[in-house]
């Protein structure tokens, strides 16, 4: 989307009106919301998805030690969460994903201009397989670390950590 910081209502922009916007108000919105995350629920087909309260009482479980945030629904579910400090949004989003039970949030960096509707379902599962890997790296905690490498894990092929 462009801006326009032009100085009469009158111009046009295209089709549409060019209005002006005070750009230190924007660069201070801007700057209000740097601490802010927008996340996705993903529910399985048939849930019935939860309320904006019931998400947010099951983060607030899930994240003891975060006591400002705030949460708001930007529709197509999409979220915007907003930290009071850089340390509790980078906690938060240090998993990548949150199990809802039913669902899961993914989250991700919040972008200028942000607008749920313009986007994409672009989530795949896949599988990701380590050759040569020694018997050492073989436990959960590691097999999910390496491969958060490449997204977000969702299981482990529970044959693979008994080595059957």
């Amino acid at each position: 989307m462009r801006r326009r910081w032009s100085r009469q209502l009158s111009e046009v922009d295209g089709d549409r009106p060019s209005i002006t916007i005070p750009e230190e108000e924007y660069k201070a919105g801007l700057n209000e919301s740097e601490n802010n995350l927008h996340g996705r629920v993903l529910w399985p087909k048939g849930s019935t998805p939860l309320t904006v309260a019931a998400i947010r009482v099951k983060l607030s479980k899930i994240w003891p030690e975060v006591k400002n945030w705030g949460m708001l629904f930007l529709g197509k579910g999409y979220y915007e969460l907003t930290f009071s400090s850089a340390e509790d949004m980078r906690r938060v989003r240090a998993p990548g994903s949150i199990n809802l039970s039913p669902g899961t949030m993914k989250l991700f960096a919040q972008t200028k201009d942000f607008n749920p509707s313009l986007q994409h379902n672009t989530v795949a599962q896949v599988w990701v397989r380590f050759f040569g890997i020694s018997q050492e790296y073989l436990r959960p905690r590691i097999l999910f670390a390496i491969a958060s490498y490449v997204r977000t894990p969702i299981c482990i092929v529970v044959a693979l950590i008994n080595l059957e």
